[in-house]
């Protein structure tokens, strides 16, 4: 099987996650309290953040999001192609941030800020879209380390 075959078949579930989140958050904004929690036990709730920055919460304008967003885009495809061959797993990680990413710009062009629901420990606003960039940007920061050589060792000076 060729590497676009199988990249689109890995990639697939990870699309298909990223959907579903936006089915859930849409549902989450329709059925969820806009203040308080669905459901809290201090450690999960299920509840509305409304996340008008970028991550965790730094504020910044919209436009500046949007902008950053698809330049990072950008230059994650440009990893991807120029990684397809040599090094796939640098290609497809980069891609699977980018599916990720894809929900959240989704969320801030469509109604101006990204939809959190999944609350951790009254702290840490996530959505599925976000666990798949964390996800691609662990297996980018692993398979970059992997094809790196340790430099030799120094060997002591000659007398």
């Amino acid at each position: 099987m060729k590497y676009t075959q199988k990249t689109f078949w890995l990639l697939l579930p990870i699309a298909l996650v990223v959907l579903a989140d936006e089915w859930m958050k849409y549902i989450a904004l329709g059925r969820l309290p806009q203040e308080g929690s669905l459901l809290s036990n201090g450690i999960f709730d299920l509840a509305i953040h409304k996340n008008y920055g970028i991550a965790f919460d730094i504020p910044f304008k919209l436009e500046f999001v949007i902008a950053f967003s698809l330049i990072i885009g950008a230059i994650l495809l440009k990893i991807a192609c120029e990684n397809r061959k040599k090094k796939p797993e640098i290609s497809f990680a980069a891609l699977v941030i980018v599916i990720g990413a894809i929900g959240n710009l989704y969320d801030r062009i469509v109604y101006g800020f990204t939809v959190d629901y999944m609350i951790w420990f009254e702290r840490s606003a996530i959505n599925l879209s976000d666990i798949v960039i964390v996800m691609g940007v662990v297996l980018l920061l692993l398979n970059s380390r992997r094809g790196k050589r340790r430099s030799p060792r120094l060997t002591s000076r000659k007398k």
